[in-house]
């Protein structure tokens, strides 16, 4: 005999026990039901079910959901409905301040590695130093952020690839080894 039961959907999951679903609403009732079946029940939505009992579970056999869940309960780990077909919407604010983080991040690695390696002088007063720190934090940063949205590294490192730089034109280089080392046979055949 069927029952019907309504109620705010709290958990959505997989059954420990089986291939099934395991559907808990607010009151604490646990009710099981197929794959497809808790496709269509979102954490977080008021729904009524239509309920029988087989065995020592209560399943679902029909769902009408009565209020949709708010848009931040369905996106939560650990419950609603995955693979529902929901996209992905970006939100360019939230990148930025995501890449601005990690340029933030990367540049105080950098710098710190600089002052440590006495790279970068900071000055000699106390508050010289802060202020110069502070500067060169924030210019890296910069730089950083920027790199993210232009490649700017890949793009400098493409444009340096000219090696005749690396070399200095007054060192002295030759392909032959030293004299104590190469012994000539007068056989000019390798």
């Amino acid at each position: 005999m069927a029952n019907v039961v309504e109620g705010l959907v709290a958990v959505v999951m997989k059954s420990k026990f089986g291939d099934d679903m395991r559907v808990k609403l607010e009151d604490g009732d646990w009710y099981s039901a197929s794959p497809d079946m808790a496709r269509k029940i979102d954490r977080g939505a008021t729904v009524k079910l239509k309920v029988e009992r087989k065995g020592k579970n209560v399943w679902i056999q029909a769902v009408k959901e009565l209020e949709a869940a708010p848009a931040d309960s369905k996106g939560s780990s650990g419950g609603g409905n995955r693979g529902s077909g929901r996209s992905y919407t970006p939100d360019p604010a939230r990148e930025a301040s995501i890449h601005y983080q990690s340029s933030r991040k990367d540049a105080i690695a950098v710098l710190t590695v600089l002052v440590e390696n006495g790279l970068v002088s900071l000055g000699t007063k106390k508050a010289e130093k802060e202020a110069v720190f502070l500067a060169k934090l924030d210019i890296l940063t910069a730089q950083f952020h920027e790199d993210i949205g232009t490649l700017g590294a890949v793009t400098r490192v493409g444009e340096q690839a000219d090696e005749s730089e690396e070399f200095d034109a007054d060192e002295e280089f030759t392909d032959e080894p030293d004299g104590d080392d190469f012994e000539d046979d007068g056989d000019d055949d390798f």
